[in-house]
């Protein structure tokens, strides 16, 4: 055959449509076979261990173990942090008896250090916990939970019914006493097939007469998030909430945004753990789970979609809670937690990222925030204690090198107009001038003065003014 550029581009695409038409093969293949062959080659480094079963620490190896955060809740912030810890073996079982109330050992300490990283670019530095606390929950404290488990019924999905139905059901033979679960499905439509119940037997009997009903085509996955958000409305708010979310991530339907989605789950403290098959789109999957307080999985077979059922269990009942205090920084956050085993010669170190500020990767384009930077009265000249202020928005933007925004001048009404005017545009400038100092490129901002003429609180009173005179940020492109 001889090679021009005509044969060469035919084979070209040839290729192309081959390898689309082996993935759609692999995506649609049933019981995940085909799929579980590919994710042999696939780009990922290690395997991850799942949760199996327990041990005490007294039985374990110690240098078998691993440390690592599951998950943070950053609800709270900036008077608490939330962080869940999980101490297992090379074997999956988790190890227990290492902090109160269940802790063998009194005169060792596990837990020697918690370091926050403040910012990830400009400026960096490292802050000492002095005050952290770590308590150990395992199924003798008996803590219920309302689930919801939603199951993408999606045409891309279709080939994998059996590993769906199988999962399902034993997802819900794992529910502990007094656990509630919820069972929903979607395509573009959304299809609650169990409501609450407390009953196991009721709940696999009524989804057993539902399960074939319900398959489509389309995919409206982050509408059905938001509604299966809304099952909650009527269950008790003190206890746990969590929502799992089994899909490809592909969305061909939704009208629900994922900023407002994740905004949503924040409010009525619901932590979404995504579980996502095969070839998905993982990026907002991710960020749903990381900003609402739970956690992303990646499955590829019938086997890794049981574990990962289990896992979630597990790691519901077993785990470390960490909690303190963290340093006061809107931004980009590392903790580092350092954990010292009797006859193991390294110090395990877990590692966790969590961000503070309103300029996340799910912020709209106009989406709007404030800043407390102070002036003296009658001036634009920023005040040092709003240097970090400047600092924090200084590494977010170094962190997201596409994003632009507008600075915003406001006043309260005393004084003339005219003159109002004229100080929040220096004052917008000065905030803008400072950002530029410290390297970010004028190109990305702007600036404009306000003056008194959008108030945000009345001003009739200090309190209200004081609100006025601020500093608005908008975000204008990302």
């Amino acid at each position: 055959m001889k090679f021009t550029v005509k044969n060469v581009i035919l084979f070209i695409i040839l290729f192309q449509i081959l390898i689309l038409v082996s993935c759609k093969t692999v995506q649609h293949s049933e019981d995940f076979e085909l799929l579980k062959e590919v994710a042999d080659f696939s780009d990922t480094n290690k395997k991850p261990i799942f949760l199996i079963g327990t041990i005490p620490i007294d039985s374990a190896e110690p240098d078998k173990l691993i440390f690592e955060f599951d998950r943070v809740e950053i609800d709270e912030y900036p008077n608490n942090i939330k962080a869940y810890a999980r101490v297992f073996d090379s074997l999956g079982r988790f190890i227990t008896n290492m902090a109160d109330p269940y802790k063998k050992d009194i005169n060792t300490n596990y837990f020697v250090k918690i370091t926050e990283q403040l910012a990830k670019i400009y400026n960096i530095r490292y802050v000492d916990i002095k005050d952290f606390k770590v308590r150990e929950f395992g199924t003798n404290d008996s803590i219920p939970y309302n689930i919801v488990l939603t199951v993408d019924y999606s045409g891309s999905m279709s080939g994998v019914k059996r590993a769906i139905f199988e999962g399902t059901e034993i997802f819900v033979s794992m529910k502990m006493k007094y656990d509630k679960i919820a069972l929903a499905t979607f395509t573009k439509d959304y299809d609650l097939k169990v409501p609450f119940s407390g009953d196991t037997a009721q709940i696999l009997n009524i989804y057993r007469t539902k399960r074939n009903k319900g398959f489509g085509y389309f995919s409206a996955v982050y509408d059905a998030i938001a509604k299966s958000i809304n099952e909650f409305q009527n269950t008790d708010s003190t206890v746990p909430r969590v929502l799992v979310i089994f899909s490809d991530g592909d969305d061909n339907y939704s009208k629900t945004k994922v900023g407002d989605l994740i905004d949503k789950a924040k409010k009525t403290k619901i932590h979404i753990f995504s579980v996502a098959f095969g070839y998905s789109k993982d990026d907002n999957l991710k960020h749903i789970s990381k900003y609402t307080g739970g956690k992303f999985y990646k499955v590829y077979s019938k086997e890794d979609l049981i574990k990962v059922f289990r896992d979630i269990y597990m790691s519901l009942r077993y785990h470390y809670l960490i909690t303190y205090k963290p340093p006061e920084f809107w931004g980009y956050h590392k903790i580092f937690s350092y954990l010292k085993v009797p006859g193991r010669k390294d110090t395990l170190i877990a590692e966790y990222e969590y961000g503070t500020e309103d300029m996340d990767p799910l912020k709209d384009i106009g989406y709007e925030f404030v800043r407390p930077i102070l002036f003296d009265f009658d001036s634009a000249v920023i005040k040092p204690q709003s240097y970090p202020i400047i600092e924090e928005l200084v590494d977010a933007m170094m962190t997201r090198p596409n994003l632009k925004l507008q600075i915003e001048g406001h006043t309260d009404n005393i004084g003339k107009p005219d003159y109002n005017q004229a100080l929040s545009e220096r004052r917008a400038k000065a905030v803008y001038d400072a950002l530029i100092n410290r390297g970010i490129e004028a190109n990305r901002l702007r600036y404009r003065g306000f003056g008194m003429s959008v108030p945000v609180a009345p001003n009739d009173t200090e309190e209200g003014r004081a609100k006025n005179r601020r500093t608005n940020f908008k975000i204008i492109a990302r």
